[in-house]
């Protein structure tokens, strides 16, 4: 057979083995044989590969279609719907008068020409109260800074253990902080433990829950607490030579799995601790400093670059002087002997409460032998532990007669977050200024902001509050007027931002009030309200241009005349081709599939008429009329200056004419005509609805939009009784090969038995 120049051959593989005897090719004997039915299976393979290009075809039109409409007629939460009123509203908005800049608008309103604001008597604002300022220009050193003392050195902090698990090598870091300490052999333990305990190795699995170490005596003991079948040995680290394993470069791995346990000699405990001088321990350590938002590190000189508290001082204000500007922050000595930052104005070398200096961090051993911690600040720390303010477990705030419960080991950070989730206040706290403000979540004279019942506490947190930082919260007052009437018309809003008619109205100042009164000799601010003729024109462009895509789609596909010597490939032909002849070949075989179909022909007869006789002129003087070249297929063409032109002199008759519908009067009469949008949507929903009642080319196709379509379309309940008579043939087939089988079974069989009685009479052929 041959299809499109190529010649269609058959391979199927036939069990068995056959013509040991006869010499015959039985597989090609079977094969020409069952040809009728394997060709049968061929054609309804080639039928049902053409119904799946087909409903692809008719896919990509009603996608295209869905598309469109969501975009422009169905969905009408689309921008660009064009039966959307926002669409056509009059949007650009602009604003006049003396205090138009004091007023804003947004939205679109065709109302927005008769609304004028005469005044505004006063602004929104929400309750709120704020504390006393709490800030200053410096902060110290809690004691003295003892530069002859020694600091406390945990030789094990920074060291690290090595093991293996599960084919995985883990590095457990020995780290500092709470919950670690070093300076017996069971805090030992207990560290690693804790470390261990960090380390993740699968979900919700952790090394602690395979590893338990303990203190034996003077010893450390890795135990396999889990008794894992998994690899667990103890690799190596730099923590070891002070665990009694001897130096790192000499120690060996050491396995210890299935519930056994590994144990070295007992730990030198003076090891683990070192005392270090002051000066050597602080060579070149680094603190982090900010001031006024920038950040510069200050390093600590070589023990041998300074000897006395002064030194130290010089050093550290000559960096601050290059990091922040001279004369802005000054270093000093206390009479405790301690250290003390102070900003100052460089212009008068005065203190200077307006900015801010905060110690962000540094080496928390040398922070805490200088008695500063991080986030120390002439601020508020508010990292600090409220137990440094003295506050105690179970201490309650009363805020609107809403109790908040806190701890001591709160920080005031973690204070605020309670307050701001759990009570109708929102607390923040201003560095620049020093002052927590406090605000009411709810608007205008709606709410209050009110500390009655809290504990004394709230004083020594916040710092004290006076009549002076409280806010009532009241209503903007806002004069309108309406229509071009006199007549005024007092609003009261919670919030400066309001909708009137569709828009929204911004005040950010008072104006136009003589008092408690109007003045009505107060110029108001007035709008005007136009269409954006710039985005419905653009849009509209955009849609013409989708619709005729749409047309040209439908118009090739039903008018594209197949070539009937291309039918689908079938598998035997595709193995005989490379990728991109295949490719090239169907490219050419799915050309008019849809050719001549009834379903297609229509929509394009429907596409075509979208604009009727009755309304044609009319939209002839819009700018959109339909092409008179038969090659367009009636294609619409979009005149973009008459349009526009159009829609500045008269948009509410150029929206009627796209959007307008027509209706049945009371004797069932049409009354009016649809417009061009109606029309289209019209189509859009006749060929391609996804929802409820499908449309036309939904019902024959499906689409992946309407799931229930996929398996309830009429190529598909094709496709399904083609998938029947396939399955009819392939069980003939399979019968007709059984039964040749057989009968070339019995043949060689017969042929095998008249060979051996041959061979036998031969024998005896030279006795007679």
């Amino acid at each position: 057979m041959s299809i499109g120049g190529l010649s269609s051959t058959t391979s199927n593989s036939i069990r068995g083995y056959g013509g040991l005897s006869s010499g015959l090719d039985r597989d090609t004997l079977i094969e020409n044989l069952t040809y009728g039915t394997t060709s049968k299976i061929e054609k309804q393979e080639q039928k049902k590969t053409q119904l799946e290009w087909q409903q692809t075809a008719i896919r990509n039109i009603a996608e295209k279609m869905m598309a469109f409409a969501d975009k422009y007629t169905a969905t009408l939460t689309s921008s660009t719907n064009l039966f959307n009123s926002n669409f056509w509203g009059k949007s650009k908005l602009s604003v006049y008068g003396a205090f138009s800049n004091l007023v804003k608008i947004s939205g679109s309103s065709n109302s927005a020409n008769d609304i004028a604001i005469q005044g505004v008597k006063q602004l929104a604002k929400k309750a709120s109260w704020s504390t006393t300022p709490a800030a200053g220009s410096s902060f110290e050193s809690s004691g003295k800074v003892d530069i002859d003392s020694t600091i406390k050195v945990d030789n094990l902090v920074g060291k690290n253990i090595m093991f293996g698990y599960g084919g995985k090598n883990y590095a457990i870091a020995l780290p500092e902080g709470e919950g670690y300490c070093y300076d017996t052999v069971d805090d030992v333990a207990a560290s690693i433990n804790k470390a261990l305990k960090e380390q993740q190795i699968s979900s919700g699995e952790t090394l602690g829950d395979i590893i338990e170490v303990s203190a034996n005596g003077g010893k450390l003991e890795f135990k396999d607490k889990a008794g894992t079948t998994n690899e667990l040995t103890l690799k190596g680290g730099s923590a070891l030579e002070y665990l009694g394993f001897g130096p790192e470069k000499d120690f060996e791995e050491i396995s210890f799995a299935g519930g056994s346990a590994v144990s070295a000699d007992d730990i030198d405990a003076s090891k683990l601790v070192s005392n270090v001088d002051f000066k050597e321990y602080a060579a070149g350590k680094e603190f982090t400093f900010e001031y006024n938002g920038t950040t510069a590190t200050i390093k600590m000189p070589e023990k041998d670059q300074w000897s006395t508290l002064d030194d130290l001082k010089s050093s550290i204000q000559s960096q601050m002087d290059k990091a922040f500007g001279r004369d802005r922050v000054k270093v000093d000595t206390t009479a405790a002997g301690g250290l003390s930052f102070m900003t100052t104005d460089p212009s008068t070398g005065q203190p200077d409460a307006t900015s801010s200096l905060t110690l962000v961090d540094g080496d928390s051993r040398l922070m805490e032998a200088m008695g500063f911690e991080a986030g120390a600040n002439n601020r508020v720390n508010t990292t600090q532990k409220l137990s440094k303010l003295g506050i105690t477990d179970g201490t309650v705030l009363k805020i609107n007669g809403k109790e908040i419960e806190f701890s001591e080991n709160d920080t005031i950070n973690t204070l605020l977050e309670k307050i701001n989730s759990q009570s109708d206040v929102q607390v923040s706290y201003q560095k620049a200024s020093g002052k927590f403000i406090f605000t009411s979540k709810e608007d205008g004279a709606s709410g209050t902001v009110d500390f009655s019942g809290s504990d004394a506490a709230f004083d020594n947190i916040f710092g004290g509050m006076s009549s002076a930082g409280e806010v009532r919260g009241q209503d903007a007052i806002i004069a309108v007027k309406y229509g071009g009437s006199d007549e005024v018309v007092e609003l009261k809003r919670g919030t400066n931002s309001f909708t009137v008619d569709g828009l929204t109205v911004s005040v950010s100042g008072t104006f136009g009030y003589n008092g408690d009164d109007v003045d009505m000799t107060s110029e108001a601010v007035t709008f005007d309200a136009k269409v954006d003729v710039d985005k419905v024109t653009n849009s509209f462009k955009e849609m013409i241009e989708a619709y005729n895509e749409i047309i040209a789609l439908a118009n090739k596909e039903s008018s594209t005349k197949p070539d009937r010597d291309y039918a689908p490939l079938t598998d035997a032909q595709k193995k005989e081709l490379s990728e991109d002849e295949i490719k090239t070949y169907e490219e050419k075989a799915k050309q008019g599939l849809l050719f001549g179909d009834s379903d297609i022909r229509a929509l394009t007869r429907d596409l075509r008429y979208v604009i009727g006789g009755a309304n044609q002129e009319a939209l002839k003087e819009i700018g959109i009329t339909t092409s008179s070249s038969y090659s367009e297929n009636g294609k619409l063409v979009f005149d973009e200056a008459k349009f526009r032109a159009a829609l500045e002199a008269d948009p509410d008759k150029v929206e009627k004419l796209i959007t307008q519908k027509a209706t049945k009067d009371e004797n069932g009469n049409t009354v009016g005509v649809n417009g061009i949008a109606q029309n289209m949507k019209d189509v859009m929903y006749k060929y391609a609805n996804n929802l409820g009642d499908y449309g036309v080319l939904i019902r024959k196709a499906g689409s992946s939009r309407a799931p229930r379509s996929i398996t309830d379309n009429a190529i598909y309940r094709q496709i399904e009784e083609i998938n029947k008579t396939i399955k009819k043939y392939e069980s003939r087939l399979e019968m007709e090969r059984d039964r040749y089988i057989k009968q070339f079974t019995s043949l060689e069989t017969l042929i095998s038995q008249m060979n051996s009685q041959s061979s036998y009479l031969s024998q005896f052929g030279g006795s007679f």
